[in-house]
């Protein structure tokens, strides 16, 4: 099994720069919300800020991914990894609140905006490029996903280093300077990269889709339906992990720097999970594996919940985090594969990157939802309440779309 590095190297970088968007959530709030003295407030605005990284993935997907179907993957995932670097490396040098008032928040959360435009078609380009040049094992897929995670666990390394005691208030910034660098790094590694034997194959057929999205409402509905549902779900369990696992940290006694430490050990339990899910579903085959994967995450929302709805320690963190992070890998680890087998070719680019930046749009909100539910109920089972929310629907549609491949078969094969 052989990966394109100039390719794969893009997911580990908007990795890195959805998790410094993440964790410095926390530092970043009363410099760039300084307006409100309430901590709750501004931390709750500075995650809506970073739940506006998602919020213009469907545009992108909408604008990229037929890019994709129709003038190949090569440009698409030159054009996607720009967009990410310089709005990342913009947040590195903006002015705080103190210094240019209001235009602070606003200006961070426009970038934010166009940083997701280009992150769904980035993901998508990243996996299916590795798919359709010959990595079609479950496994292959999970280990891209996971080295995203890694690339996660090294920014949260970066962002513990950078928000020690001690050190000067600025240091956040260096994260985001280097994220944006990363990302032109990858763009000149990409010029020389090939296009895919998939891509190649219905261009020299002339079955090239002129209108992609319109093939996607047409023939394929529930497949669109459950693959955003399917991503908002492990995407939300993720993120309850990561992001707002952060928060708990803080509100167990952990300074910030500590709490970004405890949660690098997280990601890379993520990392490892998702490896171990692939290779599992290569097995025992991932229609039964998304199937039970998300049936088990229903099963443990309220005792996953509840770990965390009293007294916080350490130990119950963990045990909350650990529970969730495995079982949201089962589900993590063949998501790709499944999705990317649901479309052909013709409306693969588009199919994959709609469902993932319009999932992700649910996901990414989740940190915000999560401490607004717990604000709301006064404990954090209330974030319970969100995650049923997401997981009853998708198993739902997991069932059915499951059902259908059972009688027709993947789309891909048909």
């Amino acid at each position: 099994m052989s990966f394109n590095k100039a390719v794969v190297a893009g997911h580990f970088v908007i990795s890195f720069d959805n998790v410094i968007n993440g964790f410095l959530a926390v530092v970043m709030a009363p410099l760039y919300f300084g307006n409100s003295v309430d901590p709750i407030i501004q931390l709750l605005s500075s995650y809506a800020a970073y739940a506006a990284l998602f919020l213009t993935g469907p545009i992108g997907s909408v604008t990229f991914g037929p890019l994709g179907d129709r003038v190949g993957r090569k440009k698409a995932l030159l054009i996607s990894i720009i967009g990410i670097g310089v709005p990342v490396f913009s947040i590195g040098i903006l002015p705080t609140f103190s210094v240019i008032g209001v235009a602070a928040p606003i200006t961070l959360i426009v970038l934010r905006l166009l940083q997701g435009i280009f992150k769904g078609a980035e993901y998508a380009g990243v996996l299916i490029h590795n798919y359709e040049v010959g990595n079609k094992r479950t496994s292959s897929s999970a280990n891209i996903v996971a080295l995203g995670c890694i690339g996660g666990g090294v920014a949260a390394l970066v962002c513990w280093f950078v928000t020690r005691a001690g050190m000067p208030i600025w240091t956040w910034r260096i994260p985001f300077i280097i994220g944006g660098l990363l990302a032109l790094t990858v763009f000149f590694l990409r010029v020389r990269i090939s296009e895919t034997d998939d891509f190649v194959e219905i261009l020299s057929r002339q079955q090239i889709s002129k209108t992609p999205m319109r093939e996607l409402w047409r023939s394929h509905k529930l497949e669109t339906a459950t693959g955003l549902a399917i991503s908002a779900m492990y995407m939300s369990f993720a993120y309850s992990s990561m992001i707002f696992g952060n928060r708990l940290f803080q509100q167990a006694g952990c300074s910030v720097s500590q709490s970004m430490l405890f949660s690098t050990i997280d990601l890379l339990w993520i990392s490892v999970s998702i490896m171990i899910c692939g290779r599992i579903a290569d097995r025992i085959g991932i229609l039964r594996q998304i199937k039970y994967g998300s049936l088990a995450l229903i099963v443990a929302i309220f005792p996953a919940c509840l770990l965390i709805s009293g007294e916080l320690t350490l130990m119950s963190i963990y045990l909350y985090m650990v529970t969730v992070t495995f079982l949201s890998a089962l589900v993590a680890g063949c998501f790709a594969t499944y999705v990317l087998k649901m479309f052909p070719a013709t409306c693969r680019y588009s199919g994959f990157s709609i469902t993932d930046s319009v999932g992700a749009v649910i996901g990414g909100a989740t940190p915000f939802m999560m401490l607004l539910f717990s604000s709301l109920f006064g404990s954090n089972m209330g974030c319970a309440v969100w995650l049923y929310v997401i997981a009853i629907p998708t198993f739902v549609l997991i069932c059915a779309m499951n059902r259908k491949i059972e009688k027709y078969g993947f789309a891909e094969s048909r």
